[in-house]
């Protein structure tokens, strides 16, 4: 009974050291995925250009009808044209035909 307080001081330092360790390694990871990311819509956005088929955060397929500093015209199967946001085309799918979305 003597030593109990040795051995539960010691299992609560090795315990914040492993809390510590895990912790570290997350955040080295998190932030390769978040650079990783950053870099990927980078990308995206710089090679923006018309005629290109995109897909928008909400799920809707377009094509690039005008792309401006802060927003883009996609027009849409149905022959509407939106405008959206560039931070909302979430990827470049291909070049498409005149005529063919």
């Amino acid at each position: 009974m003597d030593n109990l307080g040795m051995y539960v001081m010691g299992s609560s330092i090795a315990l914040l050291i492993l809390l510590t360790v895990i912790a570290l390694i997350y955040f080295v990871i998190s932030s390769r995925n978040v650079k990783r990311q950053r870099k990927y819509y980078e990308e995206i956005h710089t090679t923006m250009a018309r005629g290109q088929r995109v897909v928008l955060a909400s799920g809707i397929y377009g094509k690039l009808v005008r792309v401006g500093e802060e927003t883009c015209d996609v027009e849409v199967k149905s022959g509407a044209v939106l405008e959206v946001s560039r931070a909302s085309i979430q990827q470049i799918v291909g070049k498409t035909k005149e005529l063919d979305l």
